[in-house]
């Protein structure tokens, strides 16, 4: 009865933990602090991304998805020689921020919600998208799908 009470409560903190992140990182990376202590700076996560949107920056590696998007394939986490990448949560730290130079406003357009895995992009006519913050994952694909670039991805 003790062990399963214990154990109860360990699964219940781990399902309310988010990562939470103050720069783009790769989407398996563990919390910001005990990521710059196992990374070793080594970046064998940006050679391996099939992307090239993985880049170092002052020695750790960071997300740049101006001109592609993150798939969420999980390279960069298979060679990783640290647990630095080995986190749960897919989750880039970046989310989408619809400007207004949306074509929704003026016509219709649907490019970006169409092309979101997570359907984070609720819709209506003449307005522009309103994003659901909990279910994006800062993918950057319906940035990459946005033909006028009215998506940008911003640090959340």
């Amino acid at each position: 009865g003790l062990f399963g009470g214990l154990s109860a409560h360990v699964k219940a903190i781990k399902t309310v933990e988010a990562v939470q992140r103050t720069v783009s990182r790769p989407p398996t990376a563990v919390d910001e602090d005990i990521f710059q202590r196992l990374c070793n700076q080594c970046g064998e996560c940006a050679k391996a991304c099939p992307q090239s949107i993985i880049h170092m920056q002052a020695g750790y590696p960071t997300l740049d998805v101006d001109y592609a998007h993150c798939t969420l394939c999980g390279e960069c986490n298979s060679v990783c020689p640290t647990i630095a990448l080995s986190g749960e949560q897919q989750d880039t730290g970046l989310r989408a921020n619809v400007n207004d130079t949306c074509i929704n406003l003026y016509g219709y357009c649907d490019a970006c919600e169409t092309s979101c895995p997570t359907q984070a992009l609720q819709w209506k006519d003449g307005q522009i998208p309103h994003i659901n913050l909990s279910h994006c994952h800062g993918c950057g694909i319906c940035k990459s799908d946005c033909y006028l670039g009215a998506i940008h991805l911003i640090n959340h």
